[in-house]
């Protein structure tokens, strides 16, 4: 009853299947399949057996038409706005892992993806994904491109071209764990037995400590109910509070208490301390709150940035993408690079204030040594398993007809993780495509810039007017280098306004002797603070408020009208590049690539100096607002994580994505927003707050027994 009650759409998907799986189906072989699965004997062709299903559609065998409706019910469909770009035609990933298990026969869901331009200009990813018998594991990768090339010739007319050499297929198949998995879930069981431990470990030390000595010589608080008979003359009391009091130290002397060397390991991962750490609004003089806000905003922004290039991977409606480009207000996500910057200037000026300190201090070679050791130790940790996660485990999670993409990132880290680890990978690999985590060139950089740094700041330390010739002058080099790279390699002003982007990514946008210019910025501005900050600090409070307005008004717009000018001036040249596939100028592009991330450092950091100088006004106010400072502890890990996160959405997802109006997009940030938080906050508790815990211990000096 059911084969007649669907007859007319029977013969409706029956159209639809001759239109769209026989031009992919090569007379000449079988259909291809790119895939690392175990090639399968079959009995078969896939084209016989696709004919076989088409035609069976209204057989009299309710067995062989229930096939053939699940096949086509299963399948990919050409959906609306084909000729607007909408060419993701997705099937039903669920329906077709179930007939895996059905007696119709068994069944591998798979997409081909394939490049093409819409109107010969707009770059789009042809997906179609469906539900294909065994008997199409195997076949030539070439026969795909060719034919889906006449599929669309054929029915779209010119409106769509394929771009040759880059059609693949992948089908869904069962992932294995490998050794990177084991060490991954490894290196997971122990971060989290130790937080347990600790956290079980500081909870019962009061207790503890309290059977340990006797009652006229301590006084301690169980559960907030005091214990009488105590001298307090002694020791302080040993409350949850009090203990968490010493908790942002290296940890209690093994001295003053009944523990091993062992407990004030285990403790450094006590959920009660991290937690502590991380909530912590307390400010110390000398600190430069207003860099808190301006983290925390940045990596917003990056993140903004991100969530968008993620959904136009599968963008389901490219023409309502390009509008969105023409939009003066929409330059701000579309050209968020000078965010990075932010954080190159940020890194800048507190290596150079931070050192600077302690080289007044005295440096000792044992500082020297900690002084890389600690900045090593403090980020590749973290690092380390966040590669283990997003390299090896996220694709254990993915499903979908999209998530064999998860496998890409599984080769890169297994083949280049190591390179991460010593911070080269800005330059091997050669490919950025090749990277393992990709928006971990910036790490890259910066660890070389950090290493390099004190060579900078002992410079201006010693002979401040060398120092800030030498700054001037490697500021200089660096951009009169980007201008030489822009024309050599005719590279548009921006990677982001370059129609050929990944050529502006390796030669230029990722190396360090392009970005350093925002980083050496900062190491002027954090040895005049050092220098001149409190002298300024004083005069300036010594003004009256309208002096300090008629002072201030002037640098803030000037600041403010070069920052726009950086983020909005490329908007025309976005268009040409993105829209109108025209190479903007070439006066452009030079011009901008050596200037705008020098314009945007010097602005940045005059705007700091500002705020620390009392000329800040309601904008210090707002930036060195105390919320920031939790936020501003979870930049690192966002910066991490927020990326993998969002392409697990894709890996995941069931259907192409569509950029909608203003409001929707919105909720979706704010929720990988919320979801990059939760997970730095996990990754910050658990790994990056013990280890820095953990390295104050080896540092921690033991007191003398007179002490104790």
């Amino acid at each position: 009853t059911l084969l007649y009650t669907i007859k007319f759409e029977v013969y409706v998907m029956d159209v639809l299947y001759f239109l769209l799986i026989l031009p992919l189906v090569s007379t000449s072989s079988h259909f291809p399949l790119e895939s690392r699965a175990v090639q399968y004997e079959t009995e078969a062709s896939c084209l016989d057996k696709l004919t076989s299903l088409i035609m069976n559609f209204n057989s009299s065998d309710p067995k062989k038409a229930l096939e053939s409706l699940y096949f086509a019910d299963a399948a990919g469909k050409p959906p609306s706005g084909l000729l607007t770009g909408n060419v993701i035609m997705v099937g039903d990933y669920e329906q077709c892992q179930t007939l895996k298990d059905s007696t119709v026969g068994y069944y591998d869901s798979c997409t081909v993806t394939a490049g093409a331009l819409l109107g010969q200009r707009v770059p789009v990813t042809i997906s179609w994904s469906g539900c294909l018998p065994s008997e199409c594991r195997t076949g030539d990768a070439s026969d795909v491109e060719e034919e889906i090339y006449s599929f669309l010739n054929k029915y779209l007319g010119k409106a769509i071209y394929l771009v040759p050499g880059n059609a693949s297929r992948t089908c869904a198949e069962p992932v294995e764990w490998d050794t990177g998995a084991y060490v991954a879930i490894s290196c997971m069981g122990v971060f989290t037995v130790l937080v347990i431990l600790g956290s079980v470990w500081f909870s019962l030390e009061p207790v503890v400590n309290s059977f340990n000595r006797a009652p006229d010589e301590v006084k301690v608080l169980v559960n907030h109910e005091e214990v009488e008979n105590v001298d307090s003359s002694k020791y302080e009391e040993l409350s949850p509070a009090s203990i968490q009091s010493k908790a942002n130290s290296a940890g209690e002397d093994g001295s003053t208490c009944c523990i091993t060397g062992f407990g004030n390991f285990v403790k450094c991962f006590a959920l009660q301390r991290t937690l502590a750490v991380l909530t912590s609004t307390e400010t110390k003089p000398g600190q430069l709150l207003c860099l808190n806000g301006i983290r925390v905003l940045s990596i917003n922004w990056v993140v903004l940035g991100h969530v968008y290039m993620v959904f136009s991977y599968f963008n389901a409606t490219p023409s309502y993408s390009l509008e969105l480009m023409r939009r003066q207000d929409f330059t701000l996500i579309f050209n968020g690079l000078p965010s990075v910057d932010s954080f190159f200037t940020l890194s800048g000026l507190l290596v150079a204030y931070l050192l600077l300190k302690q080289l007044k201090a005295g440096m000792s070679t044992g500082k020297w040594v900690a002084y890389y050791v600690h900045r090593y130790f403090r980020l590749t940790v973290p690092y380390a398993m966040v590669i283990l996660l997003q390299g090896f485990m996220y694709r254990l999670w993915a499903e979908g007809p999209f998530s064999a993409k998860s496998e890409v990132s599984h080769d890169r880290c297994e083949k280049y993780w190591w390179t991460n680890l010593l911070y080269i990978n800005n330059f091997y690999p050669v490919l950025s495509t090749d990277v393992c985590i990709g928006q971990t060139w910036y790490l890259a950089n910066d660890m070389q810039f950090f290493i390099m740094a004190p060579l900078f700041i002992w410079l201006l330390y010693k002979r401040p007017l060398a120092g800030v010739i030498g700054n001037m002058a490697a500021i200089a080099l660096s951009m009169a280098t980007a201008g030489a790279l822009t024309f050599y390699y005719k590279l548009g002003p921006s990677v982001d306004a370059d129609t050929n982007i990944w050529g502006d990514f390796h030669e230029v946008y990722n190396k360090p002797y392009i970005r350093v210019t925002p980083y050496l910025v900062g190491i002027l501005g954090g040895w005049f603070y050092w220098k001149h900050g409190p002298q300024l600090t004083a005069a300036v409070s010594r003004l009256p408020l309208w002096k300090r307005v008629a002072i201030a008004t002037p640098v803030w717009l000037a600041t403010a009208a070069v920052q726009y000018a950086v983020v909005f001036g490329l908007h025309d040249d976005l268009i040409k590049a993105n829209i109108d596939h025209v190479e903007p100028s070439m006066l452009d592009s030079i011009s901008y690539q050596m200037a705008a991330r020098v314009g945007w450092a010097v602005a940045l950091t005059l705007q700091i100096l500002l705020c620390q100088c009392g000329l800040g006004g309601f904008l210090n106010t707002l930036l060195g607002w105390r919320g920031w400072l939790p936020l501003s502890r979870l930049t690192y890990p966002v910066y991490l994580l927020h990326l993998g996160l969002l392409n697990m959405l894709l890996y995941q997802t069931r259907q192409g994505f569509y950029v909608t109006p203003d409001y929707q997009m919105a909720i979706i940030y704010l929720g990988g927003l919320m979801m990059s938080y939760l997970a730095a906050t996990l990754l910050y508790v658990t790994v990056e707050q013990p280890v820095a815990l953990i390295e104050a211990l080896t540092y921690r000096k033991p007191k003398k027994p007179s002490e104790s």
